[in-house]
């Protein structure tokens, strides 16, 4: 089985502005139509056999039509992560109506909703997530604009290890490798804890260092790294080819593809 952590569907009126949007704004290009339709067509054509769509609402009157839109499309081969603002009045109940819904998780995502991951007034929502046992899946890092200039970065591998420090009970992923374009701040501050790490790296994974992948992998060990590819951002195919090409052995590309994803979202009803 392959599960791809880290995917991005919008509904079908919206979707080609949000890419193009993503395109202006952030310098990235997509390689998909971001519907859901396309997805499902990309997932056939890679052999993915599951794939996690992440939610984000950027203001906190969209959370709760943003969540209703995908409990509506997600069915055993798309599993959603919701979305949750600190700013909606009931966000406690919100959280509670996911778990009850079958939803695993919740993505927070600083380049939308501009907050970092340790704000003060994140913590009660990490504590309730952790009560529920929700994962929280941070995007980490910069923006492929941002690349250059990283002192404005929100998501940092040193705030999501503070959110760990603070908040022990709580499962997390870190994304793209555990900070977009940080990588040194990653293996100071997060290779090694108890956390998982996505492989998501749009818009070229294969940018990356493979030698230096394969060390952080193997030190921060392999079951708790999972196959992401933020699509429509990168090609699931592109994705998969990537961690094939790495020099780890098929137990660890196994561990990376499908089996650690496998164990974490358990049986993966929804």
């Amino acid at each position: 089985m392959i599960i791809d952590i880290h995917t991005h569907i919008f509904p079908d009126a919206i979707a080609e502005t949000v890419v193009s949007d993503a395109e202006k704004s952030l310098e990235l290009p997509a390689k998909g139509s971001g519907t859901e339709k396309g997805l499902r067509e990309q997932m056939k054509e890679s052999g993915v056999d599951v794939s996690v769509v992440l939610a984000v609402s950027p203001e906190a009157r969209l959370v709760r039509k943003t969540n209703d839109w995908l409990l509506k499309v997600q069915d055993k081969s798309l599993v959603f992560f919701g979305t949750i603002h600190p700013d909606m009045p009931d966000w406690e109940h919100e959280i509670v109506r996911l778990k009850n819904a079958g939803v695993k998780g919740i993505k927070f995502n600083a380049l939308l909703q501009k907050i970092m991951p340790d704000d003060k007034r994140m913590f009660p929502i990490y504590e309730k997530m952790a009560e529920e046992e929700l994962i929280a899946l941070f995007h980490s890092g910069a923006s492929h604009k941002e690349r250059n200039n990283l002192c404005g970065v929100l998501s940092t591998p040193e705030r999501i290890a503070s959110v760990m420090d603070s908040v022990p009970r709580l499962k997390i992923i870190a994304a793209h490798y555990g900070g977009n374009h940080m990588l040194d701040q990653v293996e100071d501050r997060l290779v090694g804890r108890d956390l998982y790490i996505d492989t998501a790296y749009p818009p070229d994974v294969f940018s990356l260092d493979a030698r230096r992948v394969v060390r952080m992998i193997r030190k921060h060990g392999a079951h708790k790294v999972l196959f992401g590819t933020d699509w429509p951002w990168e090609s699931q195919e592109r994705g998969i080819r990537y961690i094939r090409s790495l020099d780890l052995s098929e137990r660890e590309k196994d561990l990376v593809l499908g089996v650690n994803g496998e164990n974490l979202l358990l049986d993966l009803k929804v």
